[in-house]
């Protein structure tokens, strides 16, 4: 009986998407539009005079994806200070250089994560992940709450990027590399 139960969730885990951690997910919600906007060079990344914030996430994880919308639009109120935003939600598989972005957070995938970091790094955009193991393809930052929270971000990746950050996040990163992440 118990090997049914497990099969269960295993199978319902696959087929309605990841299982996140919904204070990870909020910690993250709230912490990466302020990380983006220690970029020097934000003004380059406007289109239209905002930021696009785009998520991206597979098609099992849309609800997630709408949630942590609803979650920064109630947080933020249309504005990451003082510059107006617009999310922009895509899945994986709609996600090509012609998509708009300021900065992308991608969800969980099992493919298409070297995809998106390609596409951020030819746009000199920040690229944030939900999961830690994701930079190791070549994404910039992300959150995981441990002990305490820790910033992590892709020290291979940075120089690349067309971003500058403020040196007092510099100070507060635990940097990672293909050697230890």
């Amino acid at each position: 009986m118990r090997k049914v139960i497990l099969l269960f969730f295993i199978f319902v885990n696959l087929a309605y998407g990841y299982s996140y951690d919904d204070l990870l997910l909020k910690a993250q919600a709230s912490i990466f539009p302020k990380i983006m906007l220690l970029d020097k060079k934000i003004e380059n990344k406007l289109i239209e005079g905002r930021i696009i914030y785009t998520i991206v996430y597979e098609k099992n994880d849309y609800n997630t994806a709408l949630e942590i919308t609803k979650f920064i639009d109630a947080n933020y109120n249309g504005h990451f200070n003082g510059y107006a935003y617009k999310i922009n939600l895509v899945e994986f598989s709609d996600l090509s250089s012609m998509t708009q972005a300021s900065a992308i957070y991608i969800l969980n995938s099992d493919k298409d994560i070297k995809k998106v970091a390609d596409i951020a790094r030819k746009k000199g955009i920040i690229a944030f992940s939900y999961d830690v193991k994701n930079l190791k393809a070549g994404l910039l930052f992300s959150l995981m709450l441990e002990k305490s929270t820790v910033l992590y971000m892709n020290k291979e990746n940075l120089y690349i990027q067309k971003v500058d950050f403020v040196d007092s996040l510099l100070r507060m990163v635990k940097f990672i590399d293909k050697e230890n992440s």
